[in-house]
């Protein structure tokens, strides 16, 4: 009786490690949510077909960036989808992709479009970005002010609604929602340099089924899976 308890134990611990929760940021035309929770849209097309390839029971939640950092953060088994490596970050998760690559760029409302050249002409104009964003880090750096939004609905209607003067963001992020929403028209006024997406899971996640779901994204971008998501 003993041996088998043990082994069940083993065999429920083997079970958990090949679990895990993907949380994403809502997102219209890329993460949509529905009032029940559930995510659809292309974003949850890629991670379910990360799902099959990896073999891995995966979970998606969907949820604000900070709230799935912090949730990343401090719960095994736990991973935050659509991140960018930072050296703050890089030590503090296990890594898996890139499952995406988009472009930083800034945008303007279509009527207005000024002609910019690079950051530093942002300097003392409104600008909008989205809440620990890699556009957000990359202000920061220049020592470029900003106001954040919790979302790229909510920054794309700021700069709509005449709040602030432009919206840096990541593309992948920025053009879903542009289609999705509609409203007054924006404009690309500046390509920036691009920044690859990944998924970084809590320190205390099993191994295997991290690298599971790597050689998963790699598989897929090799079958032509991520060109959607700017990988090719």
């Amino acid at each position: 009786m003993r041996h088998l308890l043990v082994l069940l134990a083993l065999l429920c611990g083997t079970a958990q490690a090949q679990q895990l929760q993907l949380l994403v940021f809502p997102n219209p035309g890329l993460f949509d949510v529905a009032a029940d929770g559930t995510v659809s849209g292309p974003g949850a097309e890629l991670l379910a077909k990360i799902g099959r390839a990896s073999g891995l029971q995966l979970g998606i939640l969907a949820m604000p960036i900070p709230r799935a950092l912090a949730t990343a953060s401090s719960t095994p088994g736990s991973c935050a989808v659509g991140l960018s490596r930072t050296p703050e970050r890089e030590a503090a998760f296990h890594w898996a992709g890139p499952l995406a690559s988009g472009a930083l760029v800034i945008y303007a409302r279509a009527d207005e479009a000024p002609t910019l050249h690079g950051l530093q002409d942002l300097r003392g104009h409104g600008v909008v970005v989205q809440r620990e964003s890699a556009p957000a880090a990359s202000l920061r750096e220049q020592g470029i002010a900003a106001q954040e939004a919790n979302n790229s609905v909510s920054a794309l209607r700021m700069l709509q609604a005449r709040r602030v003067d432009f919206w840096f963001a990541n593309e992948l992020a920025a053009e879903p929602v542009i289609r999705a929403e509609g409203g007054a028209p924006v404009k690309n006024v500046l390509t920036l340099r691009r920044v690859d997406a990944y998924v970084a899971c809590h320190l205390g996640t099993p191994q295997e089924p991290v690298d599971k779901l790597h050689q998963a994204i790699q598989k897929l971008r090799r079958q032509g899976e991520l060109a959607e998501f700017g990988l090719r």
